[in-house]
């Protein structure tokens, strides 16, 4: 076959990449020459190497081997910021986006920084680049918000913002329908005419016949082909991807049923959120799909049959009605759904293959609830028998596996499930073209066997060749259903697109708001722990006016400093995803350092003040080489390190001493308005903290960091490099809270401050930041520690005991963690503004 046109500049060359994992060969010596201006469709099946290979040159994967030529130089390896600065975008299989992140941030942590417009004009500039795109969607919303279409949308937007040079594209169509597929294809060709390379990966075939130039096949690692793609029919290149031809794709179709026949399930006037008097039926040994463009009702008409959501309508499977108000009734009668989103939302990553298959079938698994392992191997080797799960063993952790093995094992999961209706959304999403062959022939098999087979798919050449009739939705209506012959993809995809239905149901899309956004926006919870503070101050009083006395005041907000300056340390552990139990210590061996010098006068006492950050940072820099170069887990690691620097602090100082010097106390004390300096010293930082992670780029990596590590890592964020600087972070602030307890007491006290560290995690957990990692507010930190600090203090006054501190405490953790709840819920019932028609 011909080869790329010799006289088409190179835009990106990959030169003997070789890449290996523990028993795995993913690359061996692959080279790929992508030339601008041109289309470079790199194909193969799952677990071929695709992937690896375009994470290499776009820097979020190392190569063992080989050189990267990109705008002029040769890199060894590349990290993602430097190929984005140097012209290469790319929108993965997976979108690259942090769930916490906003879609603003995201974008901007997308872009290149030469590219990047000031956080202050951000959003307009989000917002207009969205409409010249023609893209509905809110900049403001959460990642975590969007749908996968949304996600993938997003994530074009970016790459196309960053004026790229080289794009790559690694499945760019899978989550979307046909209109946003030609916009997208309409997007590629006006790059192309301002000479930008193409590298498109992708297992549609027919896309690449439509907009592809030149192509490299991969399996198994290697280069089995290459040439230009006029070169090769649509049947010679899946014979290149799969190494055999494909003599049927999909399998027979059954005859018509008989009239007579009772129906395997029945949908009758089914309405919900987005869709409204649904019916279709689904007889035996038959395969119905449920399409249309993106969003026009049909995949919540496949949940809402599932359970998920109230829905009303009746639900009929074998001419029984069942019950389908939640997800647990209709499994329990025989409704078994499989998500498209297969990591995110059906399977459980890191457990085996085993555990994930069985997963629906527990009561087969483990009679009496036992564990029986043999019982286990055997339901597996059932459920996927004729799927050809490539695995060495049923051990290996499913998120391991491409997603064409992924899914087989989801649809083991979903046979073992005894299931007697099966709903799959996007059952061939990111898989290539030998495991589809296996995936339609299970599912064909399951139908025959007398299931009632519903599949939702964007693919039209997939329902045409997969099923017996295809009900085509638009606006939440059933627009036409397509039986026998009438199954083809021009019918499907015309009836799609051509509707003029209009509807009174409410089709969930997500459209721009214009919204007012002050500089603080979105601190419910510090405010509503403030609220809480106050009013159980004003309680207090009335129980003992001496509370609001100068004096106790005063000696409030002082104590609050120390809690606001520990709840800071932990935030910024926590907001990266680990927890830190060296904070008391660290509190504590500050304290006990600036007691040595606090009795030589105030220029001695700054000395300790520095030396005191300086073994601050030296612990957290400590911590944050055990989890980064060692992966140790944080807790094992600070918890090392904070019983070493707690017996630092026992040898330092036996027995409490080190009173300070008059003139020290005096200054440590001063205070402006009976507000306390060292009080105005930790709202100052809670300020400047929390503009630096809501308004800065090293922010927006803190977040994306706790958010999702390997998200992260491909939005060029340097995760490791961030968590270390959380930890030193943490280290400092920690050592900031032992001169505020110094400021208190006066004297050095190894064992004053371990309560401490218990305290900073309560603190982060009523301030409402999520302990996984990702969000959090140095604001709402703030208030947290004042109002633990009022607790503690109101309980004097209202003669309560030791363990009413503890009571209440927890009482306002618990009330922490309902409140984002609860507004999640009022935010998901709140009427849209948005109507159709």
């Amino acid at each position: 076959m011909n080869e790329t046109p010799t006289a088409v500049a190179s835009a990106l060359t990959l030169s003997g990449i070789t890449k290996t994992y523990p028993g795995v060969t993913a690359l061996d010596a692959v080279s790929v020459d992508i030339a601008a201006g041109r289309v470079h469709a790199v194909l193969g099946e799952n677990g071929a190497g695709k992937s690896t290979l375009v994470g290499i040159a776009a820097g979020s994967v190392v190569p063992d081997a080989g050189t990267i030529g990109l705008a002029g130089r040769e890199f060894d390896r590349i990290r993602p910021a430097e190929a984005r600065e140097a012209g290469l975008a790319i929108v993965y299989q997976i979108p690259a986006l942090a769930p916490s992140l906003s879609v603003v941030d995201a974008v901007l942590l997308l872009l290149p920084a030469s590219k990047r417009p000031s956080r202050r004009t951000a959003a307009a500039w989000v917002t207009a680049h969205f409409a010249r795109l023609s893209l509905s969607i809110d900049p403001h919303a959460q990642v975590s918000s969007l749908s996968l279409r949304e996600a993938h949308l997003v994530e074009i937007a970016a790459a196309l913002a960053s004026d790229p040079r080289v794009l790559v594209l690694d499945e760019p169509t899978e989550a979307l329908g046909p209109e946003e597929t030609a916009w997208l294809f309409g997007q590629v060709r006006s790059l192309l005419a301002d000479g930008v390379a193409i590298v498109y990966i992708t297992h549609r075939i027919p896309e690449v016949m439509e907009i592809g130039d030149d192509l490299t096949v991969l399996r198994d690692g290697r280069v089995v082909g290459r040439g230009l793609v006029e070169d090769f029919s649509a049947d010679e290149v899946v014979e290149l991807i799969v190494g055999r031809s494909l003599e049927t794709t999909f399998p027979d179709k059954p005859a018509a049923p008989a009239a007579s026949e009772t129906p395997a399930l029945e949908v009758l006037e089914l309405s919900g959120e987005g869709y409204e008097n649904v019916s279709f039926s689904v007889y035996p040994g038959q395969i119905i799909g449920l399409a249309g463009v993106e969003g026009n009702g049909q995949r919540r008409v496949l949940r809402g049959i599932a359970g998920n959501g109230s829905s009303d309508g009746r639900v009929l499977v074998g001419g029984r009605e069942i019950s389908v108000r939640s997800r647990r009734s209709a499994a329990a009668a025989g409704v078994v759904f499989l998500p498209g989103d297969r990591i995110g939302e059906a399977m459980f990553g890191k457990m085996s293959i085993r555990e994930n298959a069985v997963a629906g079938a527990l009561g087969a698994a483990m009679p009496g609830g036992f564990v029986r392992r043999r019982r286990e191997y055997d339901l597996t080797r059932e459920g996927v028998a004729g799927l050809a799960v490539k695995t060495p063993h049923f051990e290996v952790p499913v998120s391991s596996l491409s997603g064409g093995n992924q899914q087989k094992v989801l649809l083991a999961r979903g046979r073992l499930g005894d299931p007697k209706v099966l709903l799959v959304e996007d059952p061939t999403q990111g898989v290539d073209a030998g495991a589809r062959v296996d995936i339609y022939a299970f599912l064909r098999e399951l139908a025959a066997s007398g299931v009632a087979v519903v599949v939702l798919s964007t693919d039209a050449v997939e329902l045409e060749g997969l099923c017996d009739r295809v009900v085509v939705f638009s606006r939440g209506r059933v627009q036409t259903t397509l039986v026998g012959d009438e199954v083809d993809e021009r019918a499907i995809t015309g009836a799609a697109v051509m509707s003029s239905e209009t509807a009174s149901v409410e089709v969930a899309v997500h459209a721009r708001r214009s919204r007012s956004r002050s500089l603080f926006a979105g601190e419910t919870q510090a405010v509503v722990l403030l609220g809480l503070a106050v009013a159980l101050s004003i309680v207090t009083s009335f129980v003992s006016s001496a509370f609001l006395s100068p004096l106790s005041i005063s000696q409030l907000l002082a104590a609050a400093s120390v809690l606001v300056f520990v709840g800071l340390a932990q935030l910024v552990v926590v907001m990266t995803g680990g927890i830190d139990l060296s904070i008391g210590s660290v509190t504590a061996l500050s304290a006990v350092i600036l007691s040595f010098f606090a009795q030589q006068g105030i220029a001695f006492f700054l000395i300790g003040v520095v030396l005191a950050l300086a073994a601050g940072a030296a612990v957290g820099w400590i911590n944050g080489l055990l989890v980064t170069r060692l992966s140790l887990p944080p807790v094992i690691a600070t918890l090392v390190s904070s019983i070493a620097v707690l017996g630092v602090a026992q040898v330092l100082r036996p027995s409490p001493g080190g009173a300070a010097r008059a003139d020290v106390l005096t200054t440590l004390g001063l205070a402006i308005a009976g507000v306390p300096m060292i009080l105005a010293l930790a709202v100052a930082l809670a300020v400047v903290m929390w503009f630096v992670i809501q308004r800065t780029r090293g922010g927006r990596a803190l977040r994306a960091a706790g958010s999702d590590p390997v998200k992260a890592n491909r939005m060029g964020v340097r995760v490791p490099r961030t968590r270390l600087l959380a930890s030193v972070a943490a280290g400092t602030l920690a050592a900031v809270a032992g001169l505020a307890v110094y400021s208190r007491s006066g004297i050095g006290d190894a064992n004053a401050a371990q309560a401490l560290t218990l305290t900073s995690v309560t603190a982060v957990v009523i301030a409402g930041a999520s302990i996984f990692g990702g969000s959090g507010s140095a604001l709402a930190v703030a208030a947290a520690g004042l109002l633990l600090q009022t607790v503690t203090s109101a309980l004097a006054f209202l003669s309560l005991g030791l363990s009413w501190q503890y009571w209440i405490q927890g009482a306002f953790v618990l009330f922490a963690a309902v409140v984002p709840l609860v507004m999640l819920l009022v935010r998901r019932h709140r009427p849209s503004s948005v109507r159709s028609g």
